[in-house]
């Protein structure tokens, strides 16, 4: 499907590959979940965060069937056929041993519980 998509990122410098506190990427990304394909945008998003929204191909929305905005990082990758999507959270407890900057990663597989 083509079409124009409603995302939340500037993608006038857009490129294709890994994103850049410089510029914004466009990736089109075939895990074995989606065969039709992803495109995976990476962006970033007010003063310090960064975002990935993930557009499905195969579907007829005009919307990201799946964004996460990350307080400084949000990373995507593709592993043995599963898109990985990666992002920081403030911790709930604040700094500790366990969380020493107050920030926590998250990995997630897309579609996962967090894309229902």
């Amino acid at each position: 499907m083509h079409g124009i998509y409603d995302v939340d990122c500037d993608l006038s410098d857009a490129r294709e590959g890994e994103s850049s506190d410089d510029y914004a990427s466009i990736n089109l990304v075939k895990p074995d979940s989606s065969p039709a394909g992803l495109l995976v945008i990476s962006c970033n998003v007010g003063a310090h965060s960064q975002q990935i929204a993930v557009i499905d191909l195969a579907a007829s929305a005009r919307h990201p069937v799946f964004s996460v905005t990350g307080s400084y990082s949000a990373t995507w990758e593709l592993q043995d056929g599963v898109l990985w999507i990666g992002y920081d959270e403030p911790c709930d407890s604040g700094p500790s041993v366990e969380c020493p900057d107050g920030y926590a990663t998250i990995s997630i597989p897309y579609p996962g519980p967090a894309a229902d």
